[in-house]
């Protein structure tokens, strides 16, 4: 008996929590409890153990509205494994569905309300200084869009199991309001997209395994109106033209703008005036500070200049405000045969890489103190063995910062030597260790490495390998509890 009333008990608070969300979203009702402090970033593949570290998230700014250097870790990310409810998706459906039939005779009939509930609201740049009265139910959708978009009401062909996409989720607050701002990592939103934050319990359960169907017989059931099942499908329509889904609709916007990015010969610097001056004086000043102090730290350690290039480089790719001098002492190891053509692999973290190994690019990186050129001959090498996938996720390259910043400090240094790179954007190895496996269990990553290798010795010259990488993220930011006295003493 213990087991079955915790079992009832857990299912009526569930009940409970999707009744109020509908109630919201309809118009005045009970509020879900606010957002407090900070919001959990899960990771966005199944894993197994562990749990997730809640982390702040900052908002965008900007001119191309990026997040500043490497905030993209401290992000909230919804998309595979994201906000889960403890019955979430099909569970949900068939667990609620099974408790409800052995008390169906019991129930007293409850009479939906006169009135037409009024659409949700979904909000989006432009909208947050709205009157804080509720709108009337003939006043249909409350919908701010930029100049040009449009989310009208269409016949359209909706995925028949929604699922979102990998997103960043804020919470927000704007006046009375709780909000979620939601931004898109891959960049093809550029501006975010504010949602009521009561949606939440809802989205959660688009993880693609309920239809559309099945998701309004739970919202109708849980909020016992029948005319609820119009405001799924509604809000599913709203946020597939929002591109918001995992849906057909996303996947032909995504590659036709990805297409148009590989056309492009010049990558754009995305953190130019927010993680470093875009003037190239002042940029000039703010570098040479940083490479007067990687000197310093070589004198102090009693290190000279190496009579030669090192075969490999790690560098951080943190924000250069912060860790400038250690990205410039990296620099410093390619000091020698001053006058020599050198090209440099940079492995980069892509950030916004879900699922995909890696992403090539042939583009030139642009720094406030000229181009850095791609030695395309190199990539184009590299596409020819890796096949189709080398271009797949090229779009990542257009927001990421972990190779840009080491092609500020290369240019800076080395301004007139013969440089080139090959930028490479590589993806993670999450779902290889949530199955018991490593890197090298990967075919596609030793593809790639094997390509590496015999291009370059095909190719000839002096080649330095670059990781513009994190060996890992420690301390209160990341969500490490504040160091003990020990742990300080160690340091020190």
């Amino acid at each position: 008996m213990g087991s079955r009333r915790m079992y009832i008990a857990s299912t009526l608070a569930y009940r409970a929590r999707v009744f109020r969300t509908i109630e919201v979203l309809r118009g005045p009702g009970l509020s879900l409890p606010r957002t407090k402090g900070r919001a959990c970033a899960l990771p966005l593949s199944r894993r197994r153990s562990g749990s997730p570290r809640c982390r702040a998230v900052r908002s965008r700014h900007g001119r191309r509205g990026h997040a500043m250097h490497d905030d993209a870790h401290d992000r909230c990310a919804i998309g595979e494994a994201a906000f889960r409810l403890p019955l979430s998706g099909r569970a949900a459906l068939t667990r609620l569905g099974a408790s409800t039939h052995a008390t169906e005779r019991k129930r007293v009939p409850v009479e939906p309300p006169e009135s037409r509930p009024p659409k949700s609201r979904i909000i989006v740049p432009g909208g947050l200084d709205e009157p804080s009265e509720e709108p009337a139910p003939e006043a249909g959708s409350r919908i701010v869009l930029p100049p040009g978009a449009s989310v009208e009401e269409e016949e359209e062909d909706l995925p028949e199991r929604p699922r979102l996409r990998p997103l960043e989720m804020l919470p927000v607050r704007s006046g009375d309001q709780d909000l979620l701002l939601v931004s898109d990592p891959l960049g093809l939103l550029r501006n975010p997209v504010a949602l009521r934050i009561e949606v939440l319990d809802l989205l959660q359960l688009l993880d693609g395994t309920l239809s559309i169907q099945d998701l309004s017989a739970l919202v109708a059931r849980e909020s016992k109106d029948v005319r609820a099942a119009s405001f799924v499908r509604e809000l599913i329509g709203q946020l597939d033209r929002l591109l918001l889904l995992d849906s057909p609709r996303f996947h032909q916007a995504y590659d036709a703008l990805r297409d148009e990015y590989h056309r492009l010969e010049v990558r754009q610097a995305s953190h130019e005036g927010l993680s470093y001056p875009a003037d190239a004086a002042e940029a000039q000043t703010f570098l040479d500070d940083h490479f007067e102090k990687a000197r310093a730290m070589m004198t102090a350690a009693g290190q000279e200049t190496p009579a030669r290039a090192p075969r490999a480089i790690l560098a951080p790719h943190l924000e250069p405000r912060r860790v400038g001098p250690a990205i410039a002492r990296g620099c410093l190891e390619l000091d020698a045969a001053d006058s020599t053509p050198l090209r440099l692999v940079v492995y980069g973290v892509g950030h916004s890489l879900f699922g995909e190994r890696l992403a090539l690019t042939r583009k030139h990186f642009e720094t406030p103190f000229g181009l850095v050129p791609c030695d395309t001959r190199f990539v184009d090498s590299l596409a020819e063995r890796l096949g189709e996938h080398a271009y797949a996720a090229e779009l990542a390259h257009r927001d990421e910062h972990s190779i840009e910043f080491q092609a500020l400090y290369l240019r800076h240094r080395f301004p007139r030597r013969p440089l080139t790179i090959v930028p490479l954007l590589c993806g993670g190895f999450h779902s290889l260790l949530d199955e018991g496996r490593g890197p090298r269990d990967a075919p596609e990553l030793e593809a790639l490495i094997a390509a590496v290798r015999d291009t370059e010795k095909a190719q000839g010259g002096a080649t330095v390998h670059v990781a513009s990488v994190d060996l890992s993220h420690v301390g209160v930011r990341f969500g490490d509890p504040e160091p003990d006295a020990r742990v300080l003493a160690e340091i020190d």
